[in-house]
């Protein structure tokens, strides 16, 4: 894969100038992970700034108990910078990153994307800018696990689905619902039998089909 092409998609490439373009050019690898590849963890050598180019990447901590909580998700033209909190010394969330599906990703390794934050202070910006979002989106998950009752949470996850597929039929398992909505596939399941006792939803093997989409979202506080 062409690496010069690849980084002319960053967000930052129009404000660098020719030298710092080079050293982008320089610093920078082409990666693919297969489905359900592990990619990073804190405690790994750090992965740097990454871009997804095509694919999707889960973004999730693990207690020392073994639990995983999904912080956010990372798609098609997105980027992560809580890969490189050797590069931002404030950043100290402990993260794990999982491919989704077959993800391919640009990786700006940590020594360059530091130089870069050094010389130019629109890419620094980019970078406390892209992690003040991240944050925000990390607090509002954890407002949800502490505060929010399950049956919103459930709703929340069944309608996020449909209304980025557009599809009314989910095929999802349990377990992987319950790493999206931080609970125990139990708990799931007993939820998806309540919603499908209300009629809301109808459960066959491998497929939950949304029957009363009003319904879920009044849930939705």
């Amino acid at each position: 894969m062409d690496i010069e092409t690849l980084v002319t998609k960053l967000p930052y490439w129009n404000v660098l100038t020719e030298d710092e373009k080079n050293i982008l050019i320089r610093g920078t690898t082409y990666r693919t992970y297969q489905k359900n590849e592990f990619i990073h963890g804190f405690s790994d050598a750090c992965l740097g700034m990454i871009y997804v180019q095509k694919g999707s990447v889960r973004v999730y901590m693990i207690s020392e108990e073994g639990r995983e909580v999904t912080l956010f998700h990372i798609t098609e033209g997105d980027s992560c910078i809580l890969s490189a909190s050797c590069v931002i010394s404030e950043i100290s969330l402990e993260v794990q990153l999982a491919a989704e599906e077959d993800t391919d990703l640009v990786a700006v390794h940590a020594g360059c994307f530091q130089q870069l934050m050094d010389c130019n202070i629109r890419v620094r910006c980019f970078a406390y800018e892209l992690s003040t979002k991240r944050f925000s989106t990390v607090v509002w998950v954890m407002q949800q696990i502490l505060f929010a009752h399950f049956d919103e949470r459930m709703a929340r996850l069944l309608i996020s689905i449909y209304e980025k597929t557009g599809e009314t039929k989910i095929k999802m398992t349990q377990e992987a619902m319950a790493k999206e909505v931080n609970s125990a596939r139990e708990v799931v399941a007993r939820m998806l039998k309540t919603f499908a006792g209300e009629g809301w939803i109808e459960i066959n093997r491998g497929v939950i089909t949304l029957k009363d989409i009003d319904a879920l979202q009044k849930l939705m506080k």
